[in-house]
């Protein structure tokens, strides 16, 4: 019978506070949201993505482009491997009509079967000199037929020792098929959308049987391994060590790999683990602001003769019902939303954006423990705090712990303030400090992260533009023609190509070739040498060398931003003397730290270029000795490079005098400005089939969309996790102090207070609580950003060569925030108030 007096008792207290539980519910419920739906999404997101890349390459998910005979034969023998497919890479063919640049690679049914084409016409070669070409590149070689055959010049760069050296022959193939991608394939690749993804050269599959230098021959490596997808990245850098002591020599798929590591980064970020700790102060601060009036319940009970064995059962009863509840009810919410995000914008960090057709949520055991741990551990701690209240403190006492944790004996004096309902309203803010503690640190937490979200987004949008307009102003010209290819040098843009294109502004041309400096190793710097493999004790060496030409007109210009002089102008048109523009230094990108890449490559200094140039009409190599004029400006680039991205000496030479060392009459690229859209429309239907086009303004104006979109999406799905935790944090805590104030307004109105002055005093300490909570965030907020501003300043004046933009702090952001969480409390203080005053508290307050 007493035991029902108990239940009766709790279920009073129930009904009677049945919407501060109905508050806490919704806590749990937004917690549970909180927690799981951020990581969940991103998780699911990427392995979906990569479950939709696997079927598009769903057989040879490795590769090894440049094996020798003897690493192909250990591939294929490798425990680790299931299957491969080898085929020879014989080098580039230049062809004579359309000028571009096809890779040479030798015909199998299997190598055509696994690179996604199928034959459109025709016939499968069969006989030296027969070739399958793409139908896709018909137009460019004049259309021809079954039976024609193509002419160019076939060049294939190899290694012997230290040295590289170079086949080029003319060759004539004949067509027998036409082939195409498979166009499941090219459906499935369509809807895989990636912002970098790799340019691909023109394959021609040719049956060769011609005779090539020895050694000159290397072989592309399909591989399956019997792990199938799974430690993808492991198994190619240890099948590369295996083979051949290189753990880059087997490389992802590059879609793959990009998602794989995606993937393995999916972990808890900072933002999630915010979400976390809030999650659980969250829940927290609302059990604790139950805690007084539970407590006066619980000392009915204790005088009513409960053990605490049966408060226990009562209150882990009404905790697991309710914890229950919320997480059922929570988790299947975030479900629901979860796929929703899933099929909706990228919210990973990866470069790859999949259109989704068919997707599901993926979680484990894991996830769902960790919402269970934030939602029960505070419920729990909770309870053994009431339970060992409740076994130390007499029945009376607990009647009367509210009073006691609110009565802290403030002197009216000792606050200074003139105004009686400003000093009331202080009083009631710092005797209820204790139970403001928790949520001021909710909020501060969440409008620091808000502003620390919206601050970074901001801070590295500034920063790429105002990298993009340096650049624009560095390079000039808002039009860039380029060819697609750097192999062969003959193959570029020539007078032909440049009929009514001069006749727009500001035109100038440049050449860009890769070349080698020879070295005596016993020169070079020790750890260049060993990343590279190399003994200092094998005598030369040859060091990847970038070699560009430019006009007169861009040497004016460099002389104006005063990287050349008029010295250095006069000294690169000289026979033996050159200008290092950039980069004497090697990137380490292990330590992170910069090392001499040579170690007495000084300015003045003699030294070898070994320069590819035409002779007869083939590509060979002539070695050059030059002078190296001093650096001016070590970080400036002459073309689209950074040092930070370019890890070989830049050598710059006059154009006219690069032409006539190289015995060629084509350029790499041209520069100019149209002033019109008919006029870039024209550039591009003339250029773009053979050659790149861009539209540097259209580019910028293109990125900059994209980047504000990524901006959009990117941050309106963390800032939505932070935004509800914010808010249902500030309705909940003003309604439940608020609530808690029944007694100190009875008291009020007995004194003879009017409900004027009891609104305007519960309206003041709201507001004290509001702008302590705001000026802390507001403060920690903007010291984040400007920790993020200086740690990218220092990064950007170091590896992009330039000023980073002035530190700007999201002040619009400040401002909607502020407004936003003053507007939410005064609408939340206003309705909790009415409620407050409306009830007969006097009475209440006597008959208590």
């Amino acid at each position: 019978m007493l035991k029902n007096v108990y239940i009766k008792v709790s279920l009073n207290f129930i009904r009677k506070h049945i919407l501060i539980y109905l508050l806490v519910l919704i806590a749990i419920l937004v917690s549970v949201y909180a927690v799981f739906v951020p990581f969940v999404t991103a998780k699911s997101q990427s392995i979906n993505y990569k479950k939709v890349v696997e079927k598009v390459y769903p057989d040879y998910p490795a590769t090894s482009y440049l094996a020798s005979d003897r690493e192909a034969k250990l591939i294929e023998e490798n425990k680790a491997v299931s299957k491969s497919i080898k085929y020879e890479n014989y080098g580039f063919f230049t062809s004579q009509k359309s000028r571009l640049e096809y890779e040479l690679k030798g015909y199998t049914r299997e190598a055509l079967d696994a690179n996604q084409y199928v034959l459109a016409s025709g016939r499968l070669p069969r006989e030296n000199g027969e070739m399958l070409l793409d139908k896709s590149y018909l137009s460019q070689e004049g259309s021809p037929s079954l039976g024609d055959s193509i002419s160019g010049i076939n060049n294939l760069e190899y290694e012997l020792g230290n040295k590289h050296e170079i086949y080029s022959a003319t060759k004539k193939y004949k067509i027998v098929g036409l082939i195409e991608k498979n166009k499941d394939y090219t459906r499935a690749i369509s809807k895989i959308k990636t912002k970098n993804r790799v340019r691909v050269n023109p394959i021609l599959w040719i049956y060769n049987t011609d005779k090539y230098p020895d050694q000159s021959l290397s072989y592309t490596v399909l591989i399956k391994f019997k792990d199938g997808m799974n430690n993808l990245y492991g198994n190619c850098v240890k099948l590369g060590i295996d083979v051949a002591d290189d753990p880059q020599m087997v490389i992802q798929n590059f879609e793959l790999s990009r998602l794989n590591e995606s993937i393995s980064n999916v972990t808890r970020s900072n933002d999630d683990k915010t979400l976390i700790f809030v999650a659980v102060l969250f829940i927290a601060s609302l059990f604790k602001l139950l805690n007084d009036i539970r407590l006066r319940n619980m000392g009915l009970l204790k005088i009513l003769g409960a053990k605490s064995k049966d408060v226990f059962k009562m209150l882990i009863g009404e905790s697991l019902l309710l914890g229950l509840l919320g997480l059922v009810l929570g988790l299947c919410i975030s479900y629901v939303q979860t796929y929703r995000y899933i099929g909706g914008s990228n919210v990973t960090d990866s470069a790859i954006d999949v259109m989704l057709d068919n997707y599901r949520v993926y979680f484990n055991a894991g996830d769902i423990l960790l919402v269970i741990t934030v939602i029960f551990a505070p419920i729990l701690v909770n309870i053994i705090y009431l339970i060992i209240k409740y076994n130390k403190t007499e029945g009376l006492d607990l009647l009367n712990e509210d009073r006691k944790t609110r009565a802290k004996n403030i002197n009216l004096e000792k606050i200074r303030i003139r105004n009686i309902v400003s000093k009331i309203a202080t009083i009631g803010f710092l005797n209820n400090l204790y139970n403001y503690l928790l949520p001021i640190l909710i909020i501060v937490i969440m409008v620091s992260s808000i502003i620390n979200v919206l601050g970074v987004e901001k801070t590295m949008a500034k920063n790429d533009s105002a990298y993009d307009v340096s650049e624009a102003s560095y390079l000039g010209r808002n039009f860039l023609v380029k060819k697609n290819s750097s192999f062969s040098i003959d193959n570029g843009i020539d007078s032909k190509d440049l009929v009514d294109i001069n006749k727009y502004k500001n035109f100038t041309q440049n050449m860009e070739l890769y070349g080698y400096l020879v070295e005596d190793t016993s020169q070079v710097n020790n750890s260049v040498l060993e990343s590279k493999g190399i003994s200092s004790s094998r005598g030369k060496y040859e060091f990847d060398c970038t070699i560009t030409g430019i006009d007169s007109l861009r040497q004016e210009e460099l002389k104006d931003k005063g990287i050349l002089s008029s010295e250095d102008i006069k000294n690169i048109g000289q026979e033996n003397q050159v200008y290092a523009v950039t980069n004497n230094f090697y990137y380490d990108g292990q330590t992170d730290k910069y090392q001499k890449f040579l170690k007495n490559l000084k300015d003045g200094q003699i030294v070898y270029i070994k320069l590819p140039c035409i002779k007869d009409g083939l590509q060979t190599y002539k070695l050059l000795p030059v002078k190296l004029i001093p650096n001016k400006k070590p970080k400036a680039t002459i073309e689209e490079r950074t040092a930070s991205n370019s890890s070989t000496v830049e050598i710059m030479f006059d154009l006219n005098r690069l032409k006539s060392l190289t015995n060629t009459s084509t350029v790499s690229a041209i520069r100019f400005d149209v002033t019109s859209s008919d006029e870039a429309n024209l550039v591009k239907s003339r250029l773009s089939s053979r050659f790149e086009v861009k539209d540097r303004d259209r580019e910028r104006l293109n990125k900059k969309e994209l980047r504000d979109k990524t901006y959009f999406d990117k941050i309106k799905f963390r800032l939505s996790f932070y935004s509800i935790l914010l808010l249902f944090s500030l309705v909940f805590t003003i309604r439940i102090i608020t609530d808690k104030k029944t007694r100190d307004v009875g008291v009020l109105r007995m004194l003879g207070a009017d409900k004027r002055l009891i609104n305007k005093t519960l309206f003041i300490e709201n507001m004290i609580f509001v702008v302590t909570s705001l000026v802390i965030g507001v403060s920690i907020g903007l010291y984040r950003v400007y920790k993020y501003y200086k740690i990218t300043r220092d990064q950007d004046l170091y590896y992009k060569g330039i000023a980073h933009v002035e530190f700007h702090p999201p002040y619009a952001t400040i401002i909607v925030l502020i407004v936003l969480v003053f507007t939410i409390s005064i609408l939340m203080q206003m309705y909790s108030n009415k409620r407050l005053v409306s009830k007969n508290i006097m009475l209440d307050t006597r008959s208590e």
